[in-house]
């Protein structure tokens, strides 16, 4: 079974998925991951799309911003050992919600306060342009320690990359390049028109609009496919 097979077996074993786009690898990663993230809605999968900052020139793919958005359900803990709470209440204005706490026994600092999501376990968390794991995101996903020992499908197109994943899909080219024959694998050979825009913008973003040294015949084979499955090419070109 190759690595391909891999991927789709382990996507088609997974309930709860995680995307999550490398924000400093261009906004190509993020093209390609609402891509994925179509594909995994259409499979009937709970997928989370982590993006802190969605680039302004990509919100065209995407008809909501209620599709990318972290966890909603956000856990204050103060642990027993250091405080006994007694009573809790909050405030709500158009400015701020505070929350208030009564401490009986004990004294409360601030670090003494941790805030975490309390989410579903991921089956998979998949990366895109990410190239070690706990180096760029342990920081960032601080609030997400439920995330960090699940399994990862890592999917990028640097030589830097660290083969943290449980499967590795490393190839020098652009991301939509690598994840159209898995988006193909896993919904069969049709491609929603929402999908094969995010791939377009993707493939577009890093060929420079098909100018730059990176664009290869198959570059115009996999945009032609795309197009033909209801791609927009001019209102992509127009956006980004």
């Amino acid at each position: 079974m190759n690595d391909l097979e891999q991927a789709k077996q382990l996507i088609g074993e997974a309930k709860n998925i995680y995307v999550i786009p490398s924000e400093s690898n261009e906004p190509e990663s993020i093209a390609s991951a609402l891509a994925l993230f179509y594909t995994l809605k259409e499979l009937n999968k709970n997928v989370n799309l982590i993006i802190e900052n969605l680039p302004e020139k990509l919100m065209f793919l995407i008809p909501s911003l209620d599709f990318i958005a972290y966890p909603k359900n956000l856990v204050i803990s103060v642990p027993r050992k250091i405080a006994d709470v007694s009573q809790i209440y909050y405030e709500k204005n158009d400015e701020a919600l505070k929350i208030h706490l009564t401490i009986d026994k004990g004294n409360v600092k601030k670090e003494n306060v941790s805030f975490y999501f309390s989410e579903p376990r991921p089956d998979l968390i998949i990366t895109l342009g990410i190239q070690d794991f706990k180096v760029q995101l342990l920081e960032r996903l601080d609030s997400f320690g439920f995330l960090m020992d699940s399994p990862l499908l890592n999917i990028d197109n640097s030589k830097e990359n660290k083969n943290f994943g449980k499967i590795n899909l490393i190839k020098s080219c652009s991301f939509s390049e690598i994840i159209i024959d898995m988006i193909k694998l896993l919904s069969g050979n049709s491609i929603k028109k929402e999908i094969a825009d995010c791939l377009l913008a993707g493939l577009i973003i890093y060929t420079e609009n098909f100018k730059n040294s990176k664009t290869t015949a198959e570059t115009f084979e996999i945009a032609g496919f795309l197009m033909k499955n209801g791609a927009n090419i001019k209102e992509i070109t127009d956006n980004i």
